[in-house]
């Protein structure tokens, strides 16, 4: 059994710093880290596992069974899940090809299962999935591609860095039994979260980073019985059941900005993805979309944005057919909230230069840069840094911040949240909210959170399988 552990831990990066004084991990028990968005969860991680980031200044000790370890331990002892399951897949390369490759250069001895087959069906993923490259298959398939080569692969330890984000309910329950089977196998976890059920559901040990230090540390379940620090109380009292209820618009009279009627599309010789597909937003209105990974959701926004044309059925904008001529017209009133923030940024341009030259002008009040800025706790130096200096959790604020500023007549939010940690969740759906409310925009919510639909849409629909949309009611 190894063990590892941290001492006089002190980590930089930018305007990031961390203290660790003391943290200690062992095989067979896990750990989960959390706190909020740009707290140094994921530097923590890098610098745990030994893996290089631009700027990061590292000091203290890292020990490995009592002793200093002996160069980086990605090599040998830790697995890392990144927060990107995509940046660690190669692009050119069928899935089943890189397990393989697990499998013949880093096997562990121990690992019960001697084929890709074998692994793929361990984690709930078909042989005709191994074939596929990595753009081809949807995030949480990624993601199980990567527990996949966990179970393979010959390591003590295995670092997730928000394994469970922007996966649906069916998806996270088997994601996290996967990480059970994980600790089965005899490794110890540290898992990186912002979801604090994922925490009761697998963490023994549990550490809090706030402001650049330790907040609490120790039992999990002592922590999260709400008898903790203010810190653990604080993100306890944040979560969505806890959000108070939204006052649901009565009025009926306000004009459609965004209809749909009858809609199907399907892809060449397939099943239709969206089946006759109905839907009517108005002014100032939130309207959420509920619905499992992979069921169509993004396809369905798509052609509610004109990006994609419908097989049958009509779309509408502001009364009027969509034609190419009002997409045209009308393409920067109609704006995307994507789910990935890391690819909706140019990668080496810094921040400040895609504001100034590649976002519309500042509006004025409330819905000015800076005020938007303030409202969503970025401080304005991150502006100065590259996409890839900056977690995931402000590189989403920043997305809601750029959107905001087109002043959108309809708005598609595609998981706005699924990056924020649970103190900024409410706060980045109520500015969302606010805008419409205020500027009698239409927002089209799409979330794998039904909590969340039922605290803050006016109405929301489930999308199934079949492609149908059936609408459900916002109340408990």
């Amino acid at each position: 059994m190894h063990s590892l552990e941290v001492r006089n831990m002190t980590l930089s990066a930018g305007q990031l710093s961390l203290d660790v004084p003391q943290m200690q991990f062992t095989q067979g028990r896990t750990c989960c880290v959390i706190g909020r968005s740009g707290s140094g969860k994921s530097l923590f991680a890098a610098a745990l596992s030994g893996l290089p980031v631009p700027d990061l200044k590292v000091s203290g000790d890292i020990l490995l069974d009592h002793q200093p370890a002996a160069g980086p331990l990605w090599r040998d002892h830790v697995f890392v899940l990144p927060q990107e399951p995509a940046a660690a897949l190669d692009p050119t390369m069928p899935v089943r090809k890189q397990l393989a490759q697990i499998l013949r250069w880093r096997r562990d001895p121990r690992c019960p299962w001697a084929s890709t087959e074998d692994l793929f069906a361990q984690v709930g993923l078909k042989p005709a999935d191994g074939l596929k490259f990595p753009g081809q298959l949807s995030g949480g398939m990624q993601q199980r591609v990567m527990i996949a080569m966990a179970l393979a692969a010959r390591a003590s330890f295995v670092i997730a860095d928000e394994p469970t984000k922007g996966l649906d309910q069916t998806s996270k329950l088997r994601t996290i039994e996967l990480f059970k089977l994980l600790k089965q196998t005899g490794r110890g976890l540290v898992i990186i979260t912002h979801d604090l059920n994922v925490a009761r559901d697998l963490a023994d040990d549990l550490v809090i980073f706030e402001q650049g230090k330790i907040a609490e540390q120790g039992d999990a379940a002592q922590i999260l019985n709400g008898s903790g620090s203010q810190a653990a109380q604080a993100m306890i009292k944040s979560e969505p059941q806890m959000w108070p209820e939204k006052c649901i618009r009565t009025e009926n009279n306000a004009a459609s900005v965004l209809s749909i009627q009858d809609v199907t599309f399907e892809f060449a010789k397939g099943a239709p993805v969206v089946n006759g597909a109905t839907l009517d937003i108005r002014e100032g209105e939130v309207v959420g979309l509920l619905g499992p990974s992979g069921v169509g959701k993004s396809t369905l926004a798509d052609i509610c944005l004109g990006l994609l044309k419908p097989s049958s059925g009509s779309v509408r904008w502001l009364g009027e057919t969509a034609d190419r001529k009002l997409i045209r017209a009308e393409r920067t009133k109609f704006q995307k909230l994507f789910q990935n923030p890391a690819s909706a940024f140019p990668p080496n341009i810094i921040l400040g230069d895609v504001f100034d030259k590649l976002t519309p002008a500042s509006g004025t009040g409330f819905y000015s840069k800076s005020a938007l800025m303030a409202k969503l706790n970025l401080d304005p130096s991150v502006l100065l840094r590259r996409p890839d200096q900056l977690s995931g959790g402000e590189l989403q604020r920043l997305l809601i911040v750029r959107v905001l500023l087109a002043q959108p007549r309809f708005l598609v939010c595609d998981e706005p949240s699924s990056r924020l940690d649970m103190s900024i969740q409410r706060l980045a759906i109520d500015i969302i909210a606010d805008y419409a409310a205020q500027t009698l925009a239409a927002v089209l919510l799409i979330s794998h959170d039904k909590t969340v639909l039922q605290k803050r849409a006016d109405r929301f629909f489930e999308f199934t399988k079949s492609g149908l949309l059936e609408q459900r009611a916002s109340t408990f």
